[in-house]
């Protein structure tokens, strides 16, 4: 077994090389040819207010939809779910509990990106039987330790407390010692790293879109509790944003990007 004083530092020399889609290595060579590309795709996307009502076509809506799952999540757990709102009927009842700002009645697509920070477990074991093809498979030591020791212990939360009480004066103790990760610890800990993931999902997805031709709108501003009863959502979930996306009409945009300087929100030191 390896040693398990340092999970994350012990998978260095637990696994063995992996070297992936030689077509998919940032370098220089996909710099030159990409770069550029994406430079547009990211000063192209803009919130639009106003489209033209259009559907986007379906084959398109599927692949940037599966892009956007391909954005980084935290242990892999991948704690969210997208909902495509593509009926008429859901997507009129959506754009109303958006408050029927434009952004959302004239859109040809609506989305809902929810936080399922409470399917941890299910997307853990889901994970687990994948990386071992169904059991055929055996996990490296420290893998295993990783999602069957480490994740449980991190993501776990009793409705008493007290566990997270616990949990917390071992991290400050531990943390005496060294570097150590010292969150999630309580359910707000455990709302706020779902979120996080699904915000990731969210960009992606309005990346993508923007990539394929298509413009966006993040949206907080909507009923909260309407979009949870109209998707059918469990107590627990927690939407994390509306997107909406389609063609713009020329009043969509509002005015030119305004941004703090630079040296507002970057920091060098």
């Amino acid at each position: 077994m390896a040693k398990k004083d340092n999970v994350l530092k012990d998978m260095q020399g637990d696994l063995p090389a992996y070297k992936g889609d030689p077509n998919l290595i940032p370098n220089q060579s996909f710099a030159k040819t990409n770069g550029p590309a994406f430079s547009k795709v990211v000063e192209a996307r803009r919130s639009i207010r106003v489209y033209d009502g259009k559907r986007i076509p379906e084959s398109t809506v599927k692949l940037c939809l599966k892009e956007a799952t391909l954005a980084p999540s935290s242990s892999n757990l991948q704690p969210y779910q997208v909902y495509w709102l593509k009926s008429d009927e859901i997507k009129k009842a959506g754009a109303y509990a958006c408050l029927k700002q434009p952004a959302a009645t004239t859109a040809g697509e609506l989305f809902a990106i929810v936080m399922r920070g409470d399917l941890w477990k299910q997307n853990l074991n889901k994970l687990v039987d994948i990386m071992t093809e169904s059991g055929k498979t055996e996990l490296s030591p420290s893998v295993k330790s990783y999602y069957r020791s480490l994740i449980p212990k991190i993501m776990s939360n009793d409705p008493l407390g007290i566990q997270n009480m616990m949990r917390r004066i071992g991290f400050t103790l531990a943390g005496l010692k060294g570097p150590i990760v010292r969150t999630p610890v309580n359910r707000g800990d455990h709302r706020v790293w779902g979120h996080v993931q699904a915000a990731l999902v969210a960009e992606n997805l309005m990346l993508s879109l923007t990539a394929h031709g298509y413009d966006t709108c993040p949206m907080g501003g909507f009923d909260e509790a309407r979009i949870k009863k109209l998707l059918k959502l469990p107590a627990k979930a927690e939407v994390t944003m509306m997107i909406s996306a389609g063609n713009r009409k020329p009043e969509g945009l509002y005015g030119p990007r305004y941004r703090l300087d630079s040296d507002d929100l970057i920091k060098i030191i």
